[in-house]
């Protein structure tokens, strides 16, 4: 049997099985129904906060660090913390 190509022909298979389905089944699928959502909800604000991020770059509300300066500010922060805990 050739696998389906066609997101058409998945959609029928899937609703075929579900019809078929025994609880457990259903369950199965709803968990990762709600899985994909989940996670698509955290694309969408990864992804509009990225561009929130470029926007405020491109506009010059915010000024870009390198790598060796976070490092530092890291390393620096970190020393500060040690520091207040003795």
């Amino acid at each position: 049997m050739n696998a389906p190509t066609s997101i058409t022909d998945l959609r029928k298979i899937a609703k075929k099985g579900i019809d078929r389905a025994d609880g457990t089944t259903l369950k199965m699928i709803v968990a990762l129904l709600n899985i994909h959502d989940k996670e698509a909800e955290q694309e969408t604000a990864y992804e509009k906060e990225m561009l929130k991020r470029i926007d405020d770059y491109e506009k010059g509300r915010i000024v870009p660090i390198s790598l060796e300066d976070m490092e530092k500010r890291v390393r620096d922060n970190h020393k500060k913390r040690i520091q207040s805990q003795k």
